[in-house]
């Protein structure tokens, strides 16, 4: 009996191939969560208060100071968590790519800076009226520190 095709280290035993790549669905399925939850947060209400208009993520903000326009800082929300959502599919049906992962640990900070930019609308708004932070804003927080642990754990599954 002869056996085909085996390799063998330096000292004479044989290499076994490496197995498939293992699955991060945990860490896929929160990217996929955490873009839902930061695209919901989008059209919930981030600043409100009593006589004052409830503003959602779309809606126009006060600048910087109280000064000028903030026009609908949610539309980068709507990008970040749709692209949380295709990694996060891309992760748990194709298993673990370490580009993909790499760029879902960017994209994840990048929607906790885009978290930290809705925190600073809200502020701007308060120049003009009393108000406070609505849920939309926190969910979005929220969602953001979720994405950056489901993406390190897509990084961190190795194989074995």
């Amino acid at each position: 009996m002869r056996v085909k095709d085996v390799r063998l280290d330096e000292y004479g035993f044989a290499i076994e191939p490496k197995g498939p790549r293992p699955k991060a669905n945990v860490g896929a399925i929160m990217l996929m969560v955490a873009g839902a939850a930061h695209i919901a947060g989008v059209f919930l209400t981030w600043y409100s208060g009593t006589g004052v208009q409830s503003l959602k993520g779309l809606d126009t903000f006060a600048g910087p100071d109280g000064v000028g326009d903030l026009p609908n800082p949610g539309l980068f929300w709507l990008v970040i968590g749709g692209l949380l959502l295709v990694l996060g599919a891309i992760t748990y049906f194709a298993g673990r790519i370490f580009a993909v992962a790499v760029i879902a640990v960017f994209v994840a900070i990048g929607a906790l800076f885009d978290a930290i930019l809705g925190f600073g609308a809200v502020k701007n708004q308060r120049f003009i009226a009393e108000g406070d932070v609505g849920p939309g804003v926190i969910i979005g927080t929220v969602a953001a520190l979720v994405a950056i642990a489901g993406a390190i754990q897509v990084l961190a599954k190795r194989r074995r």
